[in-house]
């Protein structure tokens, strides 16, 4: 430990820059002592400061997150460290494992923290708070993942809240050991007093950090580099397991800034419109034969501000502009080549690559659509019907941009999409050469994704279903958070039907407690803006006239949400999951709600796989979901462990993933 810390001293000071060309720009072997933080603004660059010690923690916490994880898989390619981490074989000598990084970051928020005046006004706006808070906000993110990473709820991590500017300071016994509880409960009421207070936002939306020797422009958004206050408490409160703080958090998050679940979907779309047939999926013979992706790849182009983005640590274009990553090669982009080019070189070393459980959980779904006729001059939709295919998730659709070609739509081991000319979703992409290599494109811009509003809301689920109200959890896949989940309690307007799922103790807890459904926040959460996070793979609308017919179909009309789905609903898709773990594990269940509750985050660790692969966020997932299930204890006290260990069977573990100490590692 005393390691760590002497390190911490030698490296302290990232400090300020003097253009927003530079702003993230590493000086690390720089020390600075006093800096001036009594300042009404100049303080700004201090605080950009910390996020260059954020960059430095962005590979590790990536690789980590993503090889510990079950969705990707090593290749001949695979660098020794990375293989290590995915075969939970990595010791104290693995380049991934250092806590100094974060403890970086955690030092130079102390530093900030015991030094910056709060008091300081222009007129009647204080100037720092924003600034004040969300630099807390760093200091929490960041020993969340020291937690995660070192299991910090079963050993403890080494925990301190003053700057360390001297060797004198660093005694072993200075620094106690919290859990991850303890943790919560030294950091959680301090960033109370903040909540609903957003990160600095510091007047312009781009600011370019310079241009890739291939020629692309990077800008960066610095509002977007901060963690938001309320997520980073929903993430700890959640890890922690207090459930109704977790959701409260979150919903206050989502509602103070009228984050609605979006339209996000990866559907089929030719041009404008979006085209299914009574024989779908298996003839395009007549001429709407053009099928693209949809919005969901906007998240991970080269934007300052991508869509559904809150949160992201933005690499450098070169090392002579500042930190740089080993991401997108390991996916077998070269981020960082020499050579001139519209679009950034792939390299034939791919060293990750998806794995076999990623392909089998999206080529198993099911997908909704709409019916939709073709007399040869005109497409007529059919509202009042909703059809299912074993298609594949949307989320998982190969592509390949570059060289066109046939490829499958569903995961890529045929089915029946298989040869549908599919346009860019630019999420998955083959080498037209060698089939046989995959480029994971999420992974090419050199931007590590920290929060999405999807994540947040995925996570809000999760807390809400671990509460008590698995038709809730549910509704977030099916129809997203709306008004409309009034009209589905039983009795609504006297009448009782089958798409009826919602229970009038879910409806008061959203309306009180978690209060989407308020007075203040009704107009936010209409039906017509809101989409349910399943529909961003699993299903999608005819036309324009059919999504805003919400008296027919309900809370924007996706097929995956329409009264007409008769098969996306909790009896049979909980259901369905209950036995399947049953038969999994040989566990013995009465349909009880806590049956229903460890079923449906099941589901939701499933929506994760097909909406969050590969933005280096599933091991943080898994682990969590894992100690979760043995402290319910519903199958035993091990249950979890044994889940654990059965979704990492593919990764070939060194280790029994029975033991939980075994699913972390080493503290260096």
């Amino acid at each position: 430990m005393k390691k760590i810390f002497y390190s911490i001293i030698a490296a302290f000071g990232l400090f300020a820059t003097t253009s927003c060309e530079d702003m993230l720009m590493t000086e690390n072997d720089s020390m600075v002592i006093d800096p001036e933080l009594g300042d009404k603004t100049d303080s700004v660059f201090y605080a950009l400061g910390i996020a260059q010690a954020m960059q430095q923690v962005a590979d590790q916490y990536f690789f980590i997150g993503e090889m510990r994880g079950d969705l990707v898989t090593t290749t001949t390619y695979t660098d020794n460290h990375l293989r290590q981490l995915a075969d939970y074989s990595a010791t104290s000598a693995n380049r991934y494992d250092s806590a100094y990084v974060y403890y970086k970051v955690i030092n130079n928020c102390n530093y900030y923290l015991a030094h910056r005046d709060t008091s300081l006004f222009i007129g009647s706006t204080n100037v720092a708070i924003d600034e004040y808070a969300a630099v807390e906000a760093w200091r929490a993110w960041a020993y969340l993942q020291l937690a995660r990473t070192y299991g910090g709820n079963e050993v403890g991590i080494p925990f301190y809240t003053e700057p360390l500017t001297a060797i004198s300071q660093i005694r072993e016994e200075n620094f106690p050991k919290l859990t991850l509880s303890e943790i919560v409960a030294e950091l959680a009421p301090s960033l109370e007093r903040f909540a609903g207070l957003l990160p600095p936002n510091f007047g312009q939306t781009n600011y370019s950090i310079g241009t890739t020797n291939w020629g692309q422009n990077k800008a960066v958004n610095f509002h977007r580099i901060f963690v938001p206050v309320d997520v980073v408490l929903g993430e700890m409160y959640l890890e922690d397991g207090q459930w109704l703080k977790a959701a409260q958090a979150y919903a206050r998050y989502l509602c103070d800034n009228k984050l609605v679940a979006q339209d996000l979907r990866a559907g089929i779309r030719n041009n404008s419109n979006l085209i299914y047939a009574d024989y779908f999926p298996y003839d395009f013979s007549f001429q709407y034969n053009s099928i693209a992706g949809n919005l969901y790849n906007s998240i991970y182009n080269n934007a300052a501000s991508p869509v559904d983005v809150l949160t992201y640590i933005p690499m450098a274009v070169s090392s002579q502009r500042g930190e740089i990553t080993d991401i997108p090669l390991a996916f077998g982009y070269d981020y960082y080549s020499t050579d001139a080019s519209n679009n950034c070189p792939r390299v034939p070393e791919v060293q990750i690559a998806p794995s076999a459980t990623y392909y089998a959980l999206t080529d198993s779904c099911d997908f909704y659509y709409y019916p939709e006729s073709y007399n040869g001059t005109v497409l007529s939709s059919n509202p009042d019907t909703v059809l299912v295919s074993k298609l594949g998730d949307g989320r998982a659709n190969y592509s390949n941009p570059r060289n066109g070609g046939n490829v499958s739509f569903g995961g890529g081991n045929g089915g029946p999409g298989a040869g549908l000319n599919i346009s860019n979703n630019a999420i998955l992409n083959r080498d037209a050469t060698d089939t046989t290599k995959v480029y994971i494109v999420k992974a090419m811009n050199a931007n590590v994704y920290l929060f999405r509003t999807t994540t947040v809301y995925l996570h809000l689920a999760e807390a809400l279903n671990r509460l008590g109200y698995p038709e809730i959890a549910f509704a977030i896949l099916r129809n997203g958070i709306s008004t409309y989940l009034e009209e589905l309690v039983p009795g609504y307007g006297d009448v009782t039907a089958p798409h009826q799922y919602m229970t009038a103790e879910a409806i008061s807890l959203l309306t009180n407690e978690v209060p989407f459904l308020n007075a203040i926040n009704r107009p936010t959460f209409a039906p017509d803006k809101v989409y349910g996070i399943h529909s961003h793979g699993g299903g999608t609308a005819n036309t324009t006239n059919i999504e805003n017919n919400m008296s027919v179909l309900g809370s924007q009309a996706t097929a995956v949400g329409s009264q007409k789905n008769m098969s996306y609903l909790p009896d049979t898709i909980i259901g369905t999951k209950i036995l399947e773990l049953e038969a999994k594990f040989g566990i013995q269940n009465g349909l009880t709600l806590q049956d229903s509750i460890n079923a449906m985050e099941d589901l939701l660790c499933d929506e994760y796989a097909k909406e969050l692969a590969f933005e280096g966020i599933r091991f943080y997932d898994l682990q969590r979901m894992a100690r979760h299930k043995n402290e319910a204890g519903l199958y035993g006290g091990d249950f979890g462990s044994r889940w654990f260990a059965d979704k990492l069977k593919g990764n070939n573990p060194a280790k029994s993933l029975l033991e939980p100490k075994n699913w972390y590692l080493p503290f260096k």
